[in-house]
């Protein structure tokens, strides 16, 4: 990575689906005549860092610099459909590089519907800002300051050398059962092996009535389909995993999305799946997910 007065000069990424970060859209009135609309997805993503208390700076060449720990994102457009009713739903990516820790680079879509076009990116930055850009920060840093940590140490056998890994867990999506379960997990503190973003060591998963654990807190979609991702926890580097795990209440089925550093990882799916299997149900209750961005990396010193 080199740097000029127009940015930092890093590759985008060949499996990134993303287009330009800026252009014109083309829209069809009720007459049936054509126009175009400017868009900036640079100028859209840094407004809404800036909004959320993040000190960002848009270079010349697209590039964004957020805090002062090294990260850089690039936003890019990669398709949007107008929907009935004259809404708007958008797929977008953001690459983040950090000149350290992950040079090559890593991104991550962002998928929203709105009002408009602006208001459908807009929503798509914010809940990434709200979400994986805090484990992204947290990973940059020595001591984190928004995510749950967890160590972990491999090697040591027959002379070989110890090796320590961090994980970082990013602030969790979810929707139906697993709201109430994560406000009690907050509530409750979490992670065994772990640490909250004060440093202070805490339990894994808070014990419900009964004792036993209710199976859900910021550490849960990745230790119960922890077999899935043994490789990466051994590895060296950093990874940045995107898990998703879904059940519908009705009929059972489980479904499930992963990827790693923006790219599929199917080699997760039969674990989320087998873990939203188990969750147990509660009367009336439909469709139930659980979505959070995970980042493994070498611990720092």
């Amino acid at each position: 990575m080199s740097a000029s007065a127009a940015g930092p000069e890093f590759g985008l990424l060949e499996a990134n689906p993303g287009g330009s970060p800026a252009g014109h859209l083309r829209f069809e009135d009720e007459h049936g005549e054509t126009y175009l609309e400017p868009f900036d997805l640079v100028e859209t993503l840094a407004a809404v860092l800036a909004g959320q208390g993040q000190r960002a700076h848009a270079y010349d060449n697209g590039w964004i610099e957020i805090g002062d720990d090294g990260l850089f994102a690039f936003p890019q457009l990669v398709d949007f459909t107008e929907l009935d009713g004259g809404t708007i739903r958008t797929a977008s990516t953001v690459q983040c590089n950090h000149p350290r820790l992950f040079p090559q680079g890593l991104f991550e879509y962002q998928h929203a519907t709105g009002e408009t076009f602006d208001d459908s990116v807009k929503r798509g930055f914010e809940q990434w800002a709200r979400t994986d850009l805090l484990a992204l920060l947290d990973a940059a840093r020595a001591e984190p300051e928004a995510c749950m940590t967890m160590r972990m140490e491999f090697g040591g056998e027959d002379g070989a050398p110890r090796r320590a890994r961090r994980i970082v867990f990013g602030p969790v999506a979810s929707f139906g059962r697993a709201q109430q379960a994560a406000a009690d997990a907050a509530r409750d503190g979490g992670g065994a092996a772990a640490r909250n973003a004060d440093g202070e060591e805490t339990d894994a998963c808070a014990a419900g009535e009964d004792g036993q654990a209710h199976g859900f807190c910021p550490c849960c979609l990745l230790t119960n389909s922890l077999d899935a991702f043994r490789p990466l926890l051994e590895d060296q580097g950093l990874f940045a995993l995107r898990l998703f795990a879904s059940r519908d209440h009705q009929d059972g089925e489980c479904q499930a999305d992963c990827r790693v550093n923006g790219e599929d990882w199917p080699q997760g799916l039969d674990g989320l799946r087998d873990y939203a299997a188990r969750w147990p149900s509660a009367p009336g209750q439909t469709i139930e997910f659980r979505k959070q961005y995970v980042i493994v990396q070498d611990a720092p010193e």
